[in-house]
């Protein structure tokens, strides 16, 4: 397909893949829709912005009143051992209504149009679509599908996730301000607890692979963690939503194009197992999808995802349940990252690149050997024990 038979694109969904995959497709002259259900909406998310995408998105650096800048974490494990410590690069924590309309004014400030409108039904009509809405009918030359992982629309391209393809969260937007990014994680459980201040409130929630527990358990596990830390859930706004996680299988059978088609963002999956971050992979995706449309080569979409950060993303999948069920040393994993990290200050040094983004899953293997070995040095008690190990695959 030439660009010279593309008139005009329709994107489904307004979130950042979609926007971004406007955004960039109008400013080259291309005539745009998005189709977007609820504009100026709070999606239930954290809403990080890692530093990766903080420094290829410059505009996205906020100011006060759009998001909030955290310099300070802390790690909590099972056995209590906590890590606290100053970032090395910020992030940046976007109430997602905020983020929203950020990308969705860049994108009619570039000349997309924007229609607030559900699409229920998708019919290929020659060689384009035809979109049938609550409040009409659309046609388009080819078709971005950036609605979210649950999208109905998604089976009528493409083979749909599957549960296992899930995370569950459930959470408040408890009001009140902090400066301290927190998360808790748990024994022999695949998901997390967090504390993320906002400028206004915080978004406090928990996340759990669907299957590992049901939502009476998610909210028992993050009543315990509210109780614990002081955060009240009196006129906090109730959230929750099925995160994409997907599985090995999952990816390896993974299509996010066909002809006149293409998914990007949450939609296609592109969530990341292991830390659920997905908004840098859903702003990146349309920047991708539209770069590939600009060229006049839509097919090559998505093995330049595969090759930018798909496999990574794959291998976070084989890692995610060695993560949080695996053990080292006689400790869960993420005990040991959190104590490892509190006493070893070169220890600590990966986990800053894991939190900027700034190493692929690859590259990180490959440190965290280098860093747990350096950490059994740095810990005296560990010492001994290392000695007796030391033939053994850290």
């Amino acid at each position: 397909m030439t660009n010279s038979r593309l008139h005009h694109v329709i994107v489904i969904g307004g979130g950042p893949a979609g926007a971004m995959a406007a955004e960039k497709l109008a400013r080259a002259g291309w005539r745009v829709s998005v189709l977007e259900e609820k504009l100026g909406w709070e999606k239930p998310c954290g809403g990080g912005l890692t530093h990766k995408a903080l420094a290829r998105y410059p505009f996205l650096s906020p100011g006060a009143e759009e998001a909030k800048l955290v310099r300070e974490v802390e790690f909590l494990a099972a056995n209590n051992a906590s890590l606290r410590f100053q970032l090395r690069k910020p992030l940046a924590i976007y109430p997602r209504r905020g983020l929203n309309g950020l990308l969705l004014r860049r994108a009619q400030l570039a000349g997309a149009e924007v229609v607030e409108e559900r699409i229920v039904e998708l019919r290929p009509a020659g060689s384009g679509w035809e979109l049938l809405g609550k409040r009409g009918h659309y046609r388009g030359d080819f078709l971005i599908l950036a609605a979210g992982a649950r999208t109905r629309l998604r089976s009528q391209l493409t083979e749909d996730f599957g549960p296992r393809d899930f995370m569950l969260t459930f959470g408040y937007y408890v009001p009140g301000r902090d400066d301290l990014l927190r998360v808790q994680f748990f024994e022999d459980y695949e998901g997390y607890a967090w504390a993320f201040p906002r400028p206004a409130h915080l978004s406090v929630g928990i996340c759990g692979k669907v299957g590992e527990d049901r939502m009476a358990g998610l909210r028992e596990r993050l009543h315990g963690f509210m109780r614990r830390f002081g955060y009240s859930g009196e006129g906090a706004k109730v959230y929750s939503h099925l995160l994409p996680a997907l599985s090995v299988d999952t990816w390896a059978g993974l299509r996010l194009a066909g002809p006149g088609w293409a998914l990007a963002g949450d939609a296609g999956g592109l969530v990341d197992p292991v830390t659920g971050e997905g908004i840098y992979y859903a702003v990146r995706s349309g920047e991708i999808v539209a770069l590939s449309l600009l060229e006049g080569q839509p097919e090559l979409y998505p093995a330049r995802v595969q090759e930018e950060f798909g496999k990574a993303l794959a291998l976070g999948a084989r890692l995610a349940r060695s993560f949080y069920y695996g053990e080292f040393l006689g400790g869960a994993v993420p005990t040991r990252v959190v104590e490892f990290g509190a006493r070893s200050p070169r220890f600590l040094e990966v986990i800053q690149d894991m939190i900027e983004g700034s190493q692929s899953y690859l590259k990180l293997a490959a440190k965290l050997h280098l860093g747990l070995a350096a950490a059994l040095w740095d810990i005296g008690p560990f010492r001994q024990v290392f000695a007796s190990a030391r033939g053994a695959d850290l």
